[in-house]
């Protein structure tokens, strides 16, 4: 199956469905079994290391159509985006299938997914709480997509995922001036690109993903109205490198969520491990060829090194009241980092200070970011793996995103 089909998608997502449709399965419909709607967002963004916009810039971030179906048994969501970056962000558009899964409800509250759909891996739904995320999103382990079947257990106290991608999340859709192959909303292992990549030669895909994964949700005693959940996720698969030689990669993760009334918390600590099989010239800058591997989205591909640790700690605090016609405010903390076990590269660092709100379909978020190393944070674009040497320090980026949704 081509990625650059979406309709040979279409066809083995409706075969799914139809062969799952005599399978058991029952729960009370909602009043409205399908639902459409989207949003409309808008950024302003400063860069420190941008002289020619010294005052930022201000543009259209995303468009989104979002479709779901749930009448009690039969589920399905989909989301497809067009993004119209400005000049400071590359100046090029991009239109690709954010997520598309159909799937059954069984009378025990589990379900089954058939499509592409959220890898189950670690702080679910997201580990960060602010717009840009953690450097786990970057790295492939944070909101990703891929196309396979994935099965959640009933919710209760010990839940539990499974779930296996023959397939990465693809490349569904189109771009201006960009790298075809990264032209996708997830963080994937890709082919490098000539023109908008770094020209190594390399042409690695993922393929058979396996992942599992367990959360406990415990009630102490001390304070019952405390919510904790305490998981462990695994995941391995394959590395296709298009010369007919298949490598492994496999990656660990435990994680701890918490709520203490209008305190939130959230920590993970992440090892992953890719082996991989490159020539020697399939390199760039003299670096070993396999002390990193491509990883490419939104356009553009970049090096991630290929074994690493990841560590995230994030704090938040829900204010109480409104402010005119706002309200839902929070204001938090998140920090993640990216230790590379290889190469003597240097550590990539993230934190983001940040506020979020709301006015009835208005949703508003303020974000100042410090990193260094860090292909959105910083001026090297290799920052995941090698960086040049005169881009030690920390670089800053402040992100304001006002967004409709309906």
């Amino acid at each position: 199956m081509s990625f650059t089909h979406p309709a040979r998608l279409c066809r083995l997502v409706a075969a799914s469905v139809c062969a799952l449709a005599c399978c058991p399965a029952a729960a009370e419909p909602p009043a409205s079994a399908l639902s459409v709607g989207g949003a409309v967002r808008f950024n302003y963004v400063y860069k420190s290391w941008q002289d020619e916009y010294p005052n930022g810039f201000v543009g259209l971030d995303t468009i989104r159509l979002d479709v779901d179906y749930d009448d009690g048994r039969h589920i399905g969501s989909a989301q497809y985006r067009y993004n119209k970056f400005p000049k400071g962000q590359g100046g090029y558009s991009q239109h690709f299938l954010h997520h598309g899964w159909v799937g059954l409800r069984f009378e025990d509250r589990s379900t089954v997914h058939i499509g592409v759909d959220k890898v189950p891996f670690g702080l679910l739904p997201f580990a960060s709480n602010n717009f840009y995320q953690s450097i786990a999103f970057y790295s492939g382990f944070e909101d990703k997509y891929d196309l396979g079947v994935t099965y959640a257990s009933r919710p209760g106290p010990v839940e539990w995922q499974l779930g296996f991608f023959p397939r990465d999340g693809g490349y569904y859709g189109g771009s201006d001036n960009t790298a075809p192959a990264s032209n996708r909303y997830t963080y994937n292992i890709v082919p490098d690109d000539d023109e908008q990549g770094f020209g190594t030669g390399q042409s690695d895909r993922e393929r058979n993903t396996l992942v599992a994964r367990v959360a406990w949700h415990p009630v102490m005693a001390a304070n019952p109205e405390a919510k904790h959940e305490l998981g462990v996720s695994a995941l391995a698969g394959t590395i296709r490198n298009g010369s007919g030689e298949d490598t492994r990669r496999r990656a660990l993760a435990v994680h701890y969520r918490g709520q203490f009334g209008r305190v939130g918390t959230m920590l993970q600590a992440l090892r992953y491990d890719y082996r991989t099989s490159h020539r020697p010239d399939q390199t760039y800058g003299g670096l070993d060829p396999n002390s990193f591997v491509m990883v490419g989205g939104f356009g553009y591909p970049f090096p991630l090194a290929t074994k690493g640790n990841i560590y995230i700690a994030n704090l938040s605090y829900d204010l109480e009241g409104r402010l005119g016609p706002f309200s839902d405010f929070k204001v938090y903390n998140d920090y993640s980092s990216l230790h590379k076990r290889v190469g003597n590269y240097g550590r990539s660092v993230q934190n983001v200070t940040g506020i979020s709100f709301s006015s009835g379909k208005w949703a508003f978020q303020a974000d100042f970011m410090l990193g260094k190393h860090h292909p959105y944070i910083s001026p090297d674009f290799g920052g995941l793996a090698a960086t040049p040497g005169e881009h030690r320090g920390y670089a800053r980026r402040i992100n304001v995103q006002a967004g409709f949704y309906f």
